[in-house]
């Protein structure tokens, strides 16, 4: 289970949270930020909550940067981030800013609400239905289109695929990953 639930000690509330992170899948800073949220709020999508209270972000940079280059790609993570955020109905009132030797960004997510207002992802049974939300398939396109630029890994799938139907993958991938799963749920009555 990708969130927690925790039983608050005032009214029958709970807290559910959530916290998940990435290294960057994509080249483009925004979209590796709107991808981070939307994966972050997915955790709470997945057990049907529609709402999220709040969220928290995550920033670590590279001290391999230079000064420049994180000027650059800091505000476009962040603003990406926040937009999705705002897209998802809910801000960002806070997180944690960090230099380190590998880029890293994520969140927290966290919603106070009444146990009738969750699915406890547990209760599975055969027969069941499971809805997608999203394709299958999206850290394939994304390692294709890495392996564009090693030539030991791009000689071993060339034979099946091109690299235009690699690039036009990795393009799905990245808007499908960057688009939140909110609207693929129906919230509880």
């Amino acid at each position: 289970m990708d969130s927690c639930v925790i039983p608050l000690r005032h009214g029958g509330l709970s807290l559910v949270q959530t916290t998940d992170f990435f290294y960057p899948l994509v080249e483009d800073p925004y979209m590796m930020g709107r991808i981070a949220c939307a994966n972050v709020l997915s955790d709470l999508y997945a057990m049907g909550i529609t709402e999220c209270d709040n969220m928290l972000m995550l920033l670590s940079l590279s001290q391999k940067m230079n000064e420049k280059d994180r000027e650059r790609v800091t505000p476009l993570m962040i603003k990406g981030f926040r937009d999705a955020a705002e897209e998802g109905g809910t801000s960002v009132t806070g997180g944690q800013t960090v230099i380190n030797p590998w880029i890293i960004v994520g969140g927290v997510a966290s919603v106070v609400c009444q146990p009738n207002e969750f699915i406890m992802p547990d209760g599975a049974v055969p027969g069941d239905v499971l809805v997608l939300t999203k394709p299958l398939g999206t850290r394939v396109a994304v390692n294709a289109h890495q392996w564009l630029d090693q030539p030991e890994k791009w000689n071993r799938i060339k034979l099946v695929v091109t690299k235009e139907e690699v690039k036009e993958a990795y393009y799905e991938a990245m808007f499908s990953m960057a688009t939140l799963n909110r609207t693929g749920i129906t919230p509880l009555p």
